[in-house]
């Protein structure tokens, strides 16, 4: 009976999508969901069809790498230097090293950019340095020179969500942008300042004052390593200042100079004189990341596209010996099908969702949803999905025409996804979904436990 009741109100559930008030009209939807005590398929419709994921696409990301790299795993940056100290004469390199850390200078780990650079400067001047013959220099190598996957759009790169990997990224990869509405709408805003401060880069701003309360409608245009960047938008009127955050073109450039100025802010004079980087260098500090399970906390409860990034090209890193995009998709495509997963119809272009031509479907979002329960760390990833209505952990997905969820309902595992939406709030009919879904759940609980 308690089937009897469950595949009644699924089909009152799928006939409210097709035509009823959930309905999305000329858009393309795929859904799909299971018991997965017993594997039975409860709900699909266009379940096969290989749709644009969004952010959904970083559960198949940071599943992949809690199991490949495993939750205790840190990324290590160190500074080190080349050549010789004498008298407090270092006669060589100053270089940070990067080992592809997304989290080195972020203040969502209880620290900062500033906080990062002293650390630097201490383990200098410990050290003994107090003039250095040479370059401060940050070290990327280790990784691919391209930080974002091709696919991007010009529209992203340029802003903070947009920002690439690079093996030794900072604050994140983003600066704020700090703006002063004009008196009245319409008339352009100030420049003020950006924190922090990114040596060389120019900005060429066309940014309007927007209406009160119209929000930041600006956006940052340029491209990975060119320091010109152009901002056309608005921003709102009536507040002091305003601030929009965008992508720090080169990291490695960035975190050098800034280390070199509070260096020299400390008396520590930098005489720049070219010597080669040496492989045998001498290591001044090594800053760890947390570990990848608190990375994947944030990777999925704030759906921050870098720290996604950097755990693919970890993958690709580890699994391939190469540190690049393409090594960590292939990573990726070959440990889910090693799990049996099939991925015909599937494509994977970056690891956060942010390529529009990323393509998944539903049913193979929720089999390695599945996949994911029978882990010993699944507790672990469950815990990075946010919560959402009663019962719910799910990550969320969304871009221009696209809007989605995959996660667990109780013993329920599901995706829905939706492409080519001309509704402006898709967000707002799959929230009432979740709400019947939900709905469904706790009669069908409450039925079991009366029998």
């Amino acid at each position: 009976m308690v089937m009897v009741r469950w595949m009644f109100a699924a089909s009152a559930l799928l006939a409210s999508l097709s035509g009823g008030e959930l309905d999305f009209g000329t858009a393309t939807v795929g859904l799909y969901v299971v018991d997965s005590r017993t594997g039975k398929v409860l709900l699909e419709q266009g379940c096969n069809q290989s749709l644009v994921p969004a952010s959904c696409m970083k559960v198949v990301t940071t599943g992949a790498a809690l199991e490949l790299l495993g939750p205790n795993m840190r990324f290590e940056t160190r500074l080190v230097y080349d050549g010789a100290i004498e008298k407090g004469l270092l006669k060589g390199n100053l270089c940070i090293v990067g080992g592809g850390d997304p989290t080195l200078g972020s203040e969502r780990f209880g620290g900062s950019w500033q906080q990062q650079i002293a650390s630097w400067c201490d383990a200098v001047e410990k050290a003994g340095i107090r003039e250095i013959e040479g370059e401060v220099i940050g070290d990327d190598s280790r990784w691919e020179r391209a930080m974002a996957p091709t696919g991007w759009g010009w529209e992203d790169i340029g802003n903070y969500y947009g920002a690439g990997a690079s093996a030794l990224s900072f604050h994140e990869n983003s600066y704020s942008l700090f703006f002063r509405p004009a008196a009245e709408v319409g008339e352009m805003a100030t420049v003020l300042r950006l924190e922090p401060t990114v040596p060389g880069l120019f900005l060429e701003s066309e940014v309007g004052t927007g209406p009160v309360g119209s929000g930041d409608r600006a956006c940052i245009y340029g491209s990975e390593y060119a320091l010109l960047q152009r901002v056309r938008g608005t921003i709102p009127a009536g507040v002091s200042e305003f601030s929009i955050r965008g992508a720090i073109p080169d990291p490695a450039s960035t975190a050098a100079l800034l280390l070199k100025q509070a260096l020299e802010a400390r008396g520590i004079q930098v005489v720049h004189r070219s010597f080669s980087h040496q492989q045998n260098s001498t290591v001044l500090h090594t800053t760890y990341s947390p570990p990848l399970a608190k990375i994947l906390y944030w990777t999925n409860r704030r759906s921050i596209n870098l720290y996604a990034e950097h755990l693919l090209k970890r993958m690709g890193e580890q699994q391939l010996g190469e540190g690049s995009t393409r090594a960590g998709i292939e990573a990726v495509t070959q440990f889910w099908r090693s799990k049996g997963i099939d991925l015909t119809g599937f494509r994977m272009e970056d690891g956060s969702g942010l390529s529009r031509t990323n393509l998944i479907s539903a049913k193979q979002l929720v089999a390695i949803l599945c996949k994911m329960k029978e882990s010993s760390h699944f507790p672990l990833f469950l815990e990075t999905l946010p919560e959402k209505k009663e019962l719910f952990r799910l990550k969320p997905g969304g871009m221009k025409l696209v809007g989605g969820y995959a996660g667990y309902g109780g013993d329920l595992v599901f995706a829905v996804l939706v492409n080519n939406t001309q509704d402006p709030r898709p967000s707002e009919k799959l929230d009432r979904f979740l709400a019947k879904l939900v709905n469904i759940i706790i009669s069908d609980h409450s039925q079991e436990t009366d029998q």
